[in-house]
């Protein structure tokens, strides 16, 4: 049983667990106490690749170390410690650390300063790393390893040693000095191994008692001859050794070959057990095989030491500890006293006064955890200690240490803040208290606070709580002590006392910290004591028994005391008098103060005076006031009317019972208006006629004036109130209103006489709340005459429904101006002939014969383009006649709004919606399609067409006229064009066919697939088939005509897997449109619209087109071919390019195609409306065509490489600044990406073109790239005056060369200023050189191998370079390049 290493025992200088295991007990390894001795210098870890630079190999394999060099000899022997010369044989002259050497059976390290390292080089692209060269290395030495190996002793030469040589040590090779050939003569061939033994030692790890174990050893023949084995077995009886398994007869090892033999163990414990086996053979020295068993202990990661902490005495306290098995094997463990050791437990706790430890026996496997439970009972104030012993079942005796503490109850009283005030001489106090906390007295509802800190000495958590007692306040006389039953614990019932925190527990050896609260809620003074209460505190009796009773006990009494005293509020100034008068509705405001003297803060409240005509308040009206200090408030004086106001505010005070009142006087004031004139003369009047004059109201105050002017009333029926308005004599308006301040209006006096007179009245103008005035009106009123010059009137021929005029003359008698009316008295009537409306419409001239009225738009009507024709409609009569004017079928209505054409204008994409909103394709807009025909008038009506489809439409206008027979005018037209159109072009009014040019870039030869997603917008009101063809465009290609044979539907319906869907669907061609149209025509046609069900599909149809290139689904393609593009929605296609594969061809390839899409309806409403319209589809229909172009390039690796330095930009100025990054090759901008870039180029976004923007005091981080690539060393070779500006060729004093590149950063500003900042980079140039000019190898025997080194040397400062070829022939006579660097 092994025990876990403790983590605080690691500062102490013990051997590291990483170290080998010594042989014996009295090992002389002082690695750790040189370790602790030499921290800077000396570790004892296992070493690594980092130290190898500090080890160097001998010839023999064996390590000298450079470690006798950091050591000081004389400071070892001077502490009685080994220096290094006691162990090394040789001492090497202190020199240099070795080169780094691959060591992997070294188990020391040690430190050492390593030698100054030149300045690492630049990693150039695609350069291999550490890691990868190294493992090119290890295959190298593989490669060669496989070419090196031991020869057949039998094929030796003559010369060579026939026997005894091994078959694991290399040979000499040919060709060594005769230094080296003595070394090896000298050296003894009994050294060299005979048999090698497999294992090297034989371990048992894993066994039980009762069990036997066997395992195999193997013994190898290392030489190069037949030898003979014998094995001597082992000594102890617990290991065996069976008959050997020879490979031949005889008991002989053939070279190369092995013996095999059974070694058996029979362990009795699970101890330890060694032993070993002696192999003798012909060689003079013995091989030993080490026999090892030993079984990993278990471990247990319980502590030596385990604290059970401190605990009261009486008390009993348990400590629970982990205890797990770590090891790799199970035990059984006991736990005794050391002291009862080794007797066996026979209880579940082993119990040691006093201390109890449980469970005494218990069984863990590997991995497994347990409990232990020790049990602490102190009976003394000290601490205690007793020893255990752990038994395990192989033998193994650890020994544990338990301690604990005994400890008694200790407060005490640290400090409690504020003033302290000691009890007045004979100032009653409580009998039992032993601390005493005055709170200075304060005003009721307030509250106080004190802080007490209590320190508990004991290293235990006492959990406590507290209770407010009333006080023990029996007089004593002095140093008598009090009576039993004068002391008596009953709790405070006033509640002004307050402790916190109010329970809680008692940290070990720390102070806690205890708020004291006094809120005092009446004017009296308080006294309570404060108790502190453990809870749980086991008895101490005499003799201290384990298991005593717990209860709570007091351990401390604080007593305290308060006083109360009331509130001390003043006002400043008492009252407030305003002097003067001010006006109504609006807002005074006078500031005072309230001081609070009061011993706390105090709340306030204050009341508002608020009436019908007044408002008196104050702002703020509650708040708070803290002590000593004092308040404005503002007092708020509104006024409703003029009148004096003597009053009192009052201010309640929280927890006060007397308010504070403060003295209000104030007078207001209301608004004056004014007239511009004192009276108003009318003069001279017609009767029945009114006149009117204009006053001006003017508002001379600060205050809005709500006026009324009206005239004064001398009888009853002449009131206001009268709603008959022919008794009024004089009119007002406005007759009430509202002046702002300051403000003037007009006000029109109305008057109307009633007879002639001389008419004299007042006007009063009422204030409200305010000051008015009076208004004298004067009139003369008078009556004029009038008489005709004719009494008679005759009319000639007359129209029904058509006024006739005629005139006659009235002459005035008077100079006034004088009103008529006529009254028309019937008397005999004479009726003549009635004469009919007749109108005539006539259509604008044209190329066709004027017999026939025919509206013909055209047959070119590009669609979605408005076309207007003309219409004159006259009316050749006299009498007026209401028209109507509407098409038959593609009739539109327009909305009231859009009922002027100059607003139809302006709103014309909301007006064209809204007409084509029936969704026939067409609509025919008539303006005016209403209104009304004067006598012998000629009005011109517009007929607008508008379209949203194509298609040749067919309809009647027809014109309603008063009473008459409708006229019906026939109306055609033609339109071409496509409805749809792309999202990434929008519509194309112009060329509606002609959809985007979609680019796919530049691609590599045989490189991925490229899509791209287009979206195509249906605007109508019908779904549209789209089939999709592509074609490829040849240059070379002279064919004119495609000749396209369809059977059938050229372009049927398929499904999702592009077969024909056979349906009962009837799909109308265009053939078939034209023969509907022609059955229409006919005589006799009317009502026979059916005969468009009988149409059959054409077998066969021909269509010749121009040629536009060879049909092909590559390398363009679109998917899906046939879509389907619904009503008032979108459908997206992808297009994709599929780059061809070159064939050798160094040239770039342009491919160039187009798309089509041919335009069919699968409904047919949508495709004919029999008579009315008719819509070509398919091929005979001009498909929609979309441009494709791409180009593929082989595949081409031009290597470059970009450097980045980055810059910050700082705005120091408080504008933002518009500018942009510019440079010149080979430096560039690298500006970071705004958004997620769609194309596929790898090339960094450049600040050349991109406009950036730099806020104020904001700073932007720029990255600027040096770009190498091979056209930079075109500038080494040109001559002085083709060197390109900026580029300076330098040469090193080493005889290196370097390219120095000199440009500038521009920064274009918006206000086109510029700022230039330096750039400057430096491109070394590799120079190279050997050691001769020529390799001359002489001569050369067949089959001999002469190597010549040639040496190759920098002279400048790169270290990356390239030999090419790295092998090859050399010819004779023939020039050959050997190196290309």
């Amino acid at each position: 049983m092994l025990e876990e290493p403790d983590t605080r025992e690691k500062s102490r200088i013990d051997p590291s667990v990483n170290s080998h295991r010594p042989a014996s007990e009295k090992s002389q390894d002082i690695s750790h106490v040189l370790a602790s001795t030499f921290k800077d210098l000396y570790t004892k870890d296992i070493i690594g690749k980092d130290t190898l630079s500090n080890l160097m190999k001998t010839k023999n394999g064996r390590i000298k170390s450079a470690f006798s060099w950091c050591v000081d000899k004389d400071l070892l022997e001077m502490n009685n410690l080994i220096s290094p010369q006691d162990y090394l044989t040789t001492q090497k002259p202190r020199v240099e650390a070795p080169a780094a050497i691959l060591i992997t059976s070294v188990y020391y390290k040690y430190v050492s300063q390593r030698p100054n390292q030149s300045k690492p080089r630049p990693k150039w692209k695609d350069e291999p790393s550490a890691k990868d060269r190294a493992e090119g290395w290890e295959k190298l030495q593989k490669l060669k390893d496989r070419h090196s190996f031991l020869r057949n002793p039998r094929f030796l030469p003559p010369n060579a040693q026939q026997s005894g040589t091994s078959l694991v040590w290399p040979r000499t090779k040919v060709g060594k000095t005769e230094h080296v050939r003595k070394e090896m003569d000298e050296q003894s061939s009994t050294d060299e191994p005979v048999f090698l033994a497999k294992p090297t030692v034989v371990v048992f790890s894993d066994y039980s008692v009762g069990h036997v174990y066997e395992t195999s050893l193997e013994l190898k023949n290392l030489t190069s001859a037949s030898r003979t084995v014998r094995v001597i077995p082992p000594t102890t009886p617990y290991f065996s050794v069976g008959l050997g398994r020879f490979p031949g007869e005889g008991g002989v090892v053939a070279p190369g070959m092995s013996c095999k033999y059974t070694v058996r163990f029979a362990p009795d414990s699970l101890g330890d057990y060694e032993d070993f086996i002696v192999v003798e053979t012909q060689a003079e020295l013995l091989l030993v095989v080490p026999i090892v068993a030993r079984r990993p202990p278990p471990i247990l990661t319980l502590p030596r030491v385990l604290n059970c902490g401190c605990c009261l005495i009486g008390g009993v306290k348990c400590v629970e500890f982990l205890c797990q098995n770590i090891g790799l094997s199970a035990g059984t463990f006991c736990v005794i006293p050391k002291n009862q050791w080794p007797s066996v437990a026979r209880t579940y706790f082993s119990e040691q006064p006093p201390f109890a430890v449980s469970p005494s026996l218990f069984v863990l496997q590997p991995g497994e955890a347990t409990v232990v439970e020790v049990v602490f009972f102190p009976t003394t104030a000290e601490k205690s200690c007793q020893m255990f012993s752990v038994v395990c079942d192989n033998c193994q005796v650890k020994d544990i240490s338990i301690e604990g503490l005994g400890q008694l109850i200790a407060l005490e009283l640290v400090s409690v803040s504020g003033k302290t005030e000691p009890p007045v001489v004979g100032e009653v106090h409580d009998l039992t208290a032993e601390h005493f906390v005055r709170f200075s007295p304060c005003n009721p509802h307030s509250g106080q606070q004190k802080k007490v800190i209590i320190r508990n000495n004991v290293h235990l958590e006492l959990p406590f709580h507290w209770q407010i007692m009333k006080p023990n306040l029996h007089p004593l006389l002095p140093g008598e002590t009090p009576e039993p039953s004068h002391i008596q614990f009953h709790l405070a019932t006033d509640d002004v006392f307050h402790v916190s925190p109010i329970t809680g527990v008692l940290a070990p050896c720390q102070e806690q910290e205890f708020l004291f609260t006094f809120c005092p809620k009446e004017l009296k003074d308080y006294h309570s004591v404060c108790h502190l209460v453990l809870r749980d505190v086991p008895h101490v009796l005499q003799p201290v028994r384990t298991g005593s009773k717990v209860s709570d006990v007091i351990v401390m009494e604080i007593e305290v005391k308060g006083s109360t005293e009331p509130y001390q509020v003043l006002l400043e100034p008492y009252a407030v008098v305003i002097p003067g008068e001010i006006f109504i509705c609006t807002t005074t405001r006078r500031q005072f103060k309230m001081w609070n003297q009061s011993k706390t803060c105090i709340f306030f409240q204050w009341e508002t005076m608020s009436s019908s005509s007044h408002v008196i308040e104050v702002e703020p009206s509650n708040g708070r006031i803290e002590e000593n200090e004092c308040f404005d408030f503002d007092l708020i004086l509104s006024g409703g009317k003029p009148d004096r106001v003597v009053t009192s505010l009052v201010c309640h005070i929280e927890h006060c019972h007397e308010p504070v009142t403060l003295a209000v006087e104030v007078s207001f004031k209301g608004p004056i208006v004014t007239l511009s004139v004192p009276s108003v003369e009318f003069g001279l009047l017609k009767l029945g006629e009114q006149t009117q004059a204009t006053l001006l109201l003017t508002n001379i105050t600060q205050l809005e004036a709500s006026w009324t002017l009206m005239e004064r009333h001398n009888s009853q029926q002449d009131h206001e109130d009268t709603q008959v308005w022919t008794f009024f004599r004089i009119l007002v308006e406005p007759r009430r209103g509202v002046l702002p301040p300051l403000a003037s209006c007009s006000v029109d006096v109305l008057f109307r006489p009633q007879f002639c007179q001389r008419y004299e009245t007042e006007l009063d103008l009422t204030v409200e709340n305010g000051t008015g005035c009076h208004l004298s009106v004067r009139a003369d009123v008078q009556s004029p005459q009038v008489c005709l010059l004719n009494s008679e009137l005759l009319l000639s021929e007359l129209y029904v429904g058509v006024p006739a005029k005629a005139t006659i003359t009235l002459f005035n008698q008077t100079l006034l101006p004088s009103h008529f009316s006529w009254m028309v008295c019937w008397r005999n009537l004479t009726y003549c002939k009635k004469n009919k409306c007749c109108i005539k419409i006539i259509s604008p001239p044209d190329d066709e014969s004027l017999s026939t009225l025919l509206l013909d738009f055209g047959d070119d009507v590009i669609l979605k383009r408005a076309v207007t024709k003309q219409l004159l409609i006259t009316n050749q009569t006299a009498i007026p006649a209401p028209f109507t004017i509407e098409a038959e079928y593609f009739t539109c209505h327009a909305s009231n709004r859009l009922s002027t054409y100059s607003y139809f204008l302006y709103l014309l994409a909301e007006f064209v919606s809204s007409l084509l909103a029936h969704g026939k394709g067409a609509a025919f807009f008539v303006l005016p399609n209403t209104g009304m025909l004067g006598p012998f008038e000629t009005q011109t009506v517009d007929v607008t067409a508008y379209t949203d489809m194509w298609g040749e439409y067919r309809d009647h206008l027809i014109c309603k006229v008063g009473d008459l027979q409708p006229t019906v005018i026939p109306m055609q037209m033609k339109v071409t064009g496509c409805p749809l159109y792309f999202q990434m072009t929008g519509p194309r009014p112009d060329d509606q066919n002609q959809g985007p040019i979609t680019q796919f870039g530049t691609h590599v030869s045989g490189g991925d697939t490229v899509s791209r997603s287009l979206r195509i917008n249906n605007p109508t009101m019908f779904d549209i088939r789209m089939d999709w063809e592509t074609y490829n465009i040849d240059q070379n290609d002279r064919k004119l005509v495609d000749v396209v044979v369809a059977y059938g539907h050229a372009f049927p319906v398929k499904d999702a897997d592009g077969n024909e869907v056979l349906s009962g669907a009837i799909g109308i061609s265009g053939g078939d449109i034209q023969t509907a149209w022609e059955r229409n025509k006919t005589p006799g046609s009317e009502g026979t619209s059916d005969s468009l069900q009988s149409m059959t599909s054409n077998l066969l149809s021909v269509h010749i087109r121009p040629h536009v290139g060879n049909l092909s689904d590559y390398p363009y393609c679109i998917t899906p071919q046939q879509i389907v593009i619904p009503a008032k929605s979108s459908g997206t296609i992808h297009v994709s390019f599929t780059p061809l594969t070159l064939s050798g061809s160094g040239h770039e390839s342009r491919c160039v195609g187009l798309a089509l899409g041919f335009i069919s309806l699968d409904s047919g409403m949508a495709a004919c409306v029999p008579g009315k319209v008719g819509r070509a589809q398919g091929l005979d229909l001009e498909p929609v065509r979309m441009d494709l172009l791409a180009v593929v390039k082989p595949a081409l690796v031009v290597c470059e490489f970009d450097i980045t330095r980055a810059l910050k930009l700082k705005n120091n100025s408080e504008m933002p600044l518009h500018f942009r990054l510019g440079t010149q090759p080979p430096f560039l901008v690298l500006m970071p990406q705004p958004r997620a870039r769609t194309s596929t180029s790898s090339n960094p976004p450049t600040g050349d073109s991109q406009s950036l923007v730099l806020q104020p005091q904001h700073i932007m981080q720029v990255k600027v790239a040096f770009r190498c690539s091979m056209s930079l060393l075109d500038h080494v070779d040109q001559a002085d005056e083709e060197v390109y500006p900026g580029v300076t060729l330098i040469e090193c004093a080493r005889g290196g060369r370097k390219l120095r590149f000199q440009q500038y950063l521009l920064i274009h500003y918006s206000n086109n200023s510029l700022q230039t900042v330096p750039l400057c980079a430096h491109l070394d140039l590799a120079t190279m050189r050997l050691s001769s000019d020529s390799i001359n190898f002489g001569f050369c025997y067949v089959g001999q191998t002469h190597i010549i080194e040639v040496s190759l040397y920098n002279d400048g400062d790169s270290h990356v370079f390239r030999v090419t070829p790295d092998f090859g022939l050399l010819r004779s006579k023939e020039l050959q390049v050997g190196l290309s660097i």
